[in-house]
């Protein structure tokens, strides 16, 4: 099974709030500027979504009418920022979601229905996106994430235990900050690194995360486990 059969994303959480459209299209234009400034050929001219009207306006344009977007953008008691990188090949686009309805802030590498193209699947990249978004929305916990359907159910190849699910899916890299950082791991296959606001980034593996692969497989478990733990400790 090849790797690409999974996602690939950047996850934090977002603490379920009441929030202002200005509030939040501040919080989101920081963002996707930031995702630019990490590579403008992965992460080129962006389209802001305008949700219930089913169409969408190059950033240029929806800069400074944001607000007014995302006050558009609304379910229950919360609002969504969607923007997707204006890239034809669909394997290759990127999308930013905010949802503070559900309480995530999301980064997927494909499309719904198409597999990443491996080129855009980088440790580099995934690392230093992890790191920029979370440095705009400061989140106790973050990863980078390879999902499939069924995941927890199938073994991932011939003789493995089954996956547990959480979450935190089949974690590849991992951010815990200062207050989570007992569920840190402390293992000679588990890189870690102190980050800028004194949390620890836990990498399994920097070549592309393939959860066919036992080793990759492994090393993905000690991290689900850290932010199991991690997690746990602040709830």
């Amino acid at each position: 099974m090849s790797a690409f059969a999974f996602r690939y994303s950047v996850r934090l959480p977002f603490v379920a709030r009441p929030v202002s459209p200005e509030w939040l299209g501040v919080k989101f234009l920081a963002t996707l500027d930031a995702l630019t400034q990490i590579d403008s050929n992965i992460f080129p001219d962006w389209e802001v979504g305008d949700l219930p009207a089913m169409k969408g306006y190059p950033l240029v344009a929806a800069r400074s009418r944001i607000a007014e977007i995302i006050s558009r953008n609304v379910r229950r008691d919360g609002y969504t920022a969607a923007a997707h990188t204006m890239i034809r090949a669909r394997s290759r686009r990127m999308t930013l979601c905010v949802r503070t309805w559900m309480g995530d802030v999301w980064l997927n590498a494909g499309d719904e229905m198409v597999p990443p193209d491996p080129a855009i699947v980088t440790y580099p990249l995934f690392r230093a996106a992890l790191l920029a978004t979370n440095a705009i929305w400061q989140q106790p916990w973050g990863c980078v994430q390879a999902f499939r359907l069924h995941y927890d159910q199938v073994p991932l190849y011939a003789g493995a235990a089954l996956f547990p699910y959480s979450r935190f899916h089949i974690p590849w890299i991992a951010y815990l900050g200062p207050s989570l950082l007992n569920g840190a791991v402390s293992s000679a296959d588990i890189e870690t690194e102190r980050t800028p606001d004194g949390g620890v980034l836990m990498t399994a593996t920097e070549e592309r995360l393939d959860p066919t692969n036992p080793e990759h497989w492994r090393r993905a478990r000690i991290l689900a486990e850290a932010l199991i733990t991690g997690t746990k400790l602040s709830s």
